[in-house]
């Protein structure tokens, strides 16, 4: 060490109080730890939420067969109610709901009594005849027949359509019975009638003319309101013609066709 120390002050010998300053200086140097670069801040970790739980899957309950039982016999009955309020809203004919009323009745009493003998067996769903209703619906729903349109002024008819049966002009006594307002035939508020054949007769008035719709069955409360509208549009879209006397029956147009043969 001294050697190199002489060598860098010029090779002279130091004195010793500054040979020993230099010695301490360097053992000083030599003694301090290096310093280490400071490292990077640690980067935050991105905090994750965990998903929620999923609520746990309640199975439930399998029913019994008396309990099905009971739950099908509950909507029967809700549809016996939703039968008659439909009927007196108009919505189907008397024939209709007997026999939707019979059917469903029926149902309920089998299904009643087969459950009273076996409560634990799932046989009274064969005693179910889903489906039923519709046809019986279906089956007892009015069809237009036919119709005929009378002008009120001569009582003669000017148009028919469909299959009518008979003579549009023998219905002619009718018509001035029932423009009378006779209560002896219609009563006061009554406006169809059964005629023979179990068909029935409506009779739609308007102001220059009168329709007659025959109809298979006896029709329900809206089919006949239905009828009143299409008897307005026909009034509204042939009144020119209609106040001609004779009216032209040719030179008519008649949306009543469309309905002819058809249950609405």
């Amino acid at each position: 060490m001294f050697d190199w120390l002489r060598k860098l002050f010029g090779g002279t010998t130091p004195s010793k109080p500054a040979a020993k300053a230099v010695e301490q200086r360097v053992q000083s140097v030599s003694n301090q730890p290096l310093q280490q670069p400071n490292p990077a801040p640690a980067q935050p970790r991105p905090v994750t939420t965990p998903p929620p739980a999923r609520p746990a899957t309640i199975k439930p309950t399998p029913e019994t067969h008396a309990e099905e039982a009971q739950a099908y016999l509950r909507r029967l009955h809700a549809k016996v109610d939703a039968l008659a309020e439909r009927f007196a809203r108009g919505g189907i004919n008397r024939k209709q709901f007997e026999e939707l009323f019979a059917h469903y009745q029926g149902e309920i009493q089998s299904i009643e009594q087969f459950m009273a003998m076996n409560p634990d067996s799932e046989q009274w769903k064969n005693l179910v005849s889903e489906g039923q209703s519709i046809i019986i619906r279906r089956k007892h729903a009015a069809h237009l027949v036919g119709v005929a349109i009378y002008d009120q002024r001569s009582g003669l008819p000017i148009r028919t359509v469909g299959e009518f049966g008979v003579d549009p002009a023998l219905f002619v006594p009718m018509l001035y019975a029932y423009q009378s307002a006779t209560k002896e035939i219609f009563g006061a508020a009554v406006r169809s009638t059964q005629i023979e054949g179990g068909k029935w007769l409506a009779f739609i008035p308007g102001q220059l003319s009168t329709t007659l719709a025959l109809f298979s069955t006896e029709p329900s409360q809206e089919q006949i309101k239905t009828m009143e509208n299409i008897h307005r549009v026909f009034e509204t879209a042939n009144i020119n013609q209609l106040k001609i006397v004779p009216v032209d029956a040719e030179a008519l147009v008649c949306p009543h066709e469309y309905y002819v043969g058809r249950s609405f």
